[in-house]
């Protein structure tokens, strides 16, 4: 009976140092575990993070873009209203000229004139 007591203490210890070790094996990997899972729930923070830095830059850039648009724009009305002009300046300039020709030939009929009245 003794026997059959001792070796079931023994077995039963040796049990408990098999369940020991499992356990203590186990709280490793628990702990390598719970540091991988840290270092993942960091990653993911910093891709987070650099995310929204780049959504933020997106958009800072998106509204650059249509500021810029915007000048463009307005640059490209006001050539449209210069070309406008000048060639309203150039139809006028044109119109001048015309009058000019027109007074020039007056002017010399009228000398023509003056100049065979003088002769006679």
């Amino acid at each position: 009976d003794k026997d059959r007591v001792q070796q079931e203490r023994d077995c039963l210890e040796s049990e408990t140092v098999d369940l020991r070790q499992a356990l203590a094996s186990i709280r490793s990997t628990l702990t390598s575990s719970s540091e991988e899972v840290a270092a993942i729930i960091l990653e993911r923070d910093n891709f987070a993070k650099l995310n929204d830095d780049l959504t933020s830059e997106i958009g800072s850039s998106m509204n650059e873009l249509a500021s810029a648009k915007e000048k463009i724009d307005q640059f490209s009305q006001g050539l449209e209203e210069n070309s406008m002009k000048i060639r309203t300046l150039e139809s006028e300039l044109c119109t001048v000229e015309e009058k000019n020709a027109v007074i020039s030939e007056e002017r010399d009929r009228v000398q023509q004139e003056r100049d065979g009245l003088e002769s006679e």
